[in-house]
């Protein structure tokens, strides 16, 4: 799990709130993987804006979009957040956000422990 990944899951943990970073040189562009990323969500989910107006918000979310737990951090913290200094995102980007949030929460993998309990009673009936 990248270093970054498992900080937002440590402070998840700890209740501690996020403070902006400083700006790094790609922060300006959407990495390669994040395209890649971009173009395997479905039309309607897809942003068209977001990468265009904040590229490392986007290529954030390609990084942290398998862990979910930092992957909920990051959304609420974007969505939420109690900085003062925030000015909020445009009511576009707004929308994007939410639509990749919302998704996520539907189609994320089942936890190990839901798959069983599903599969279980199918399995019962096989045994007699």
């Amino acid at each position: 799990m990248p270093e970054s990944t498992e900080s937002f899951i440590k402070a998840e943990a700890a209740s501690h709130t996020w403070e902006r970073r400083s700006p790094r040189p790609e922060d300006d562009n959407v990495l390669a993987h994040t395209d890649n990323w971009l173009h395997a969500l479905p039309v309607g989910i897809r942003p068209i804006h977001l990468q265009q107006e904040f590229p490392r918000i986007a290529n954030d979310l390609a990084r942290l979009w398998a862990e979910t737990p930092a992957l909920d951090l990051y959304f609420e913290e974007k969505e939420f957040s109690p900085r003062e200094d925030r000015n909020g995102f445009p009511p576009l980007i707004k929308e994007e956000l939410l639509a990749m949030h919302v998704y996520s929460l539907r189609n994320r993998p089942a936890r190990y422990e839901q798959q069983a309990l599903v599969r279980a009673p199918h399995h019962g009936a096989i045994l007699g």
